[in-house]
């Protein structure tokens, strides 16, 4: 993530870097590299970790208009250890199955949130697992307590189900092992790119063997950061492991970190937001122009024609005053603002500045929903990120009481929803094929279609989310050159909704009905 303003470009640089600690954190962090900060991070004991062979198995029945789907549920962990001299880890998970059905035939998902450091509640109770909160019309973020209630939209209908929790997520701990530094935690060893993707490949390949699922047709889903995860985990399970999937459902993915970093000098992060920028002031009146419900990206077909023909070659040069007062028009601040950081709009100052004077933000994840700014007289926002905040305080008491009452799991550890301190010990520099610059999945999807000439992946993102905005993933999907053998393999479809989109009931109806035909096209 990222924040700030000034007319000075380098002093810009400095307070953006220096005032947005607070709002840096999230679920997919915005930079390729984050410093190692001073977080409070679990530090267990022996004590303090689930055993590996913790397990809870129950049986349960969703009801929905005239239909029964009768499933098992299971609730525990599985033993992992990245490196051989390092620690011994107990990755958590909870898994859904049909009663009766057969194991090699039905499909099988794998299932990921982001950050990294976020745990899989997001997508288990707000989208995709057999029980949801519930939300409010077009997002609306209800006051807590939650209402849990059956998700008809569940995936559970078409595919089995496996929701993962990375470590130190969740209930996911590490063993300490001796002579270990002091006040360093044993879950460091799988906090970074290469360690996090050889982690979850052999928590897969373990749960293909004790649960016997081999023959099954596999597929992956991830959310934001899960969205790279599972994009460069498909290239190493083929390669490493001889696991080959089916199909991939990247959720507002962080393809490209390169596309995402607002640094000075490059390009393409500064055009990339500016359709989402866009669709956020037509929401909010402050700029002219339609969004269609059927379809979004036809209303924002002239602002991504300007970001890409326009605006992007002005960037690499001086940028003239004309193109400066359509940019402006296009996303709905002042003029002179927009000049005086030389079109080059910083997403922490436009959250605070679209609606500056009403004394209202918007949310980074959801440019369509608003909050009331604690301090209006500050050009930059403080604290976390109120959007997600909320939907935390939803999310934590309502996966605390079902993960007891209804999947009869009882632990005193507490269940880490969002771990702070996995983004800010995350090794970066372990992604880094050239050694430098940005971590990217991009070519390990590549490769991945590439080889498996029937992998089918959808890339599926919320029009309001300034966090992973659509249109870098566009321009991605376009940088890869895929060949055309395989090239409709790939589908990228846009929702009226932020980073969890999801949580709006019209955008989660539409994408459950887009997952349902992608998975009937993506079986053998």
């Amino acid at each position: 993530m990222i924040q700030r303003v000034l007319p000075c470009v380098v002093v810009v640089w400095a307070l953006i870097i220096w005032a947005t600690a607070g709002w840096a954190q999230s679920k997919c962090n915005d930079n390729h590299k984050t410093k190692t900060g001073k977080g409070e991070g679990p530090k267990p004991t022996a004590a303090e970790v689930l055993p590996p062979d913790k397990m809870s198995e129950t049986r349960h029945v969703l009801r929905f208009e005239d239909t029964q789907i009768r499933y098992g549920a299971v609730a525990g962990t599985l033993p992992v250890q990245v490196r051989k001299e390092g620690p011994e880890c107990r990755m958590f998970f909870i898994s859904y199955a049909i009663e009766a059905a057969n194991p090699a035939s039905r499909p099988l998902t794998f299932v990921f949130n982001g950050g990294p450091g976020a745990s899989s509640a997001y997508l288990h109770l707000a989208a995709i697992g057999p029980k949801s909160v519930v939300f409010g019309p077009e997002g609306a973020i209800p006051d807590p307590p939650p209402r849990m209630a059956e998700n008809v939209h569940t995936w559970l209908r078409f595919t089995d189900l496996v929701f993962v929790d990375p470590v130190g997520t969740g209930y996911s701990r590490c063993m300490p092992v001796e002579k270990q530094e002091a006040n360093k935690e044993a879950e460091t060893e799988a906090w970074g790119v290469e360690e996090d993707f050889t982690a979850v490949a052999k928590f897969i390949r373990l749960y293909l063997t004790r649960k016997g699922r081999w023959m099954s047709p596999k597929f992956l889903a991830g959310e934001s950061y899960g969205g790279f995860r599972v994009a460069g985990l498909s290239e190493m399970l083929q390669s490493d492991y001889g696991i080959g999937v089916n199909g991939m459902v990247l959720i507002s993915p962080a393809l490209e970190f390169g596309v995402l970093d607002n640094g000075q000098y490059g390009l393409l992060p500064w055009m990339a937001r500016v359709p989402s920028y866009a669709a956020a002031a037509r929401r909010h009146g402050k700029a002219q122009g339609e969004l269609p419900e059927e379809n979004l990206r036809k209303g924002l077909k002239g602002v991504e024609h300007f970001a890409v023909t326009t605006l992007l070659p002005a960037l690499a040069d001086v940028v003239p005053d004309a193109i400066s007062a359509q940019l402006a028009g296009y996303i709905g601040v002042g003029e002179p603002w927009v000049r005086r950081v030389h079109a080059r709009v910083p997403l922490f100052l436009y959250v605070k500045r679209l609606l500056s004077p009403s004394h209202r933000l918007i949310s980074v994840y959801d440019g369509s929903w608003t909050a009331i700014d604690p301090d209006p007289a500050s050009p930059f926002p403080s604290g976390e990120d109120p959007l997600l905040v909320r939907i935390n305080l939803l999310l934590t008491p309502a996966f605390n009481t079902y993960i007891r009452e209804d999947l009869g799991f009882e632990t005193d550890l507490p269940y880490n929803i969002l771990n702070k301190a996995v983004s800010q010990k995350w090794n970066w520099d372990s992604g880094l094929k050239s050694g430098q610059g940005f971590v990217g999945a991009a070519e390990d999807l590549k490769a991945s279609m590439s080889v498996n000439e029937n992998l089918k992946v959808l890339l599926a993102h919320g029009v309001f989310d300034l966090v992973t905005p659509y249109f870098g993933s566009v321009v991605i999907v376009r940088q890869m050159g895929l060949d055309p053998a395989i090239g409709p393999n790939l589908n990228l479809r846009v929702y009226p909704g932020g980073h969890m989109f999801y949580t709006h009931q019209k955008a989660r109806a539409a994408f459950f009905e887009d997952v349902r035909q992608f998975f009937t096209a993506a079986l053998p």
